[in-house]
């Protein structure tokens, strides 16, 4: 129960600084696609940078290195490495994005977006496959809950945003 509620905190302080950030935004007279892209990667993130920052941290550091064992991640030290440097450097890409949308434009920009959400959504088919794997317990994984119903929730909101900001750019 003291891990759920650490988790919630974590993802109450995402969402409350999105709504900030969303409440600043909604005055920056870009179109309603743009400001949704802006906001979602802004979301993304946080979540994926502070979800990444964590694992330094007990019991998520212990967690994270139980559900990589349990799996039989190829490559287990490599794997956690990947995998948790791959959450942070998505997540500082995200926000970049978030804070530098105006001048983050052009084809280098957008094939560096592009590849962002793609290393997001194999991060989220890993997690989904740990999730997944008979050996490894509910107890060593976000929410303690085996069906990897939030790992599913940021992939849609990855590819949902990769849609929008090729919306955005096309427009």
């Amino acid at each position: 129960m003291d891990q759920l509620l650490k988790e919630l905190s974590l993802i109450g302080g995402v969402a409350a600084v999105t709504l900030v950030s969303y409440l600043v935004m909604r005055r920056s007279g870009a179109s309603g696609t743009a400001n949704a892209n802006r906001l979602l990667s802004g979301l993304l993130g946080a979540f994926l940078l502070l979800g990444g920052v964590a694992k330094f941290f007990l019991p998520f550091t212990d967690m994270f290195a139980q559900q990589i064992a349990l799996s039989q991640l190829p490559f287990p030290a490599l794997s956690a490495f990947a995998g948790q440097a791959g959450e942070i450097t998505a997540g500082i890409i995200l926000l970049g994005y978030f804070f530098g949308w105006q001048r983050l434009q052009g084809p280098i920009s957008d094939l560096i977006f592009a590849l962002t959400t793609l290393l997001i959504v194999i991060i989220m088919l890993v997690a989904v496959y740990v999730h997944l794997h008979p050996a490894v317990p509910a107890e060593v994984l976000p929410f303690q809950s085996k069906p990897p119903v939030l790992t599913v929730i940021i992939m849609a909101l990855a590819i949902l945003n990769g849609w929008l900001r090729r919306k955005t750019r096309l427009s």
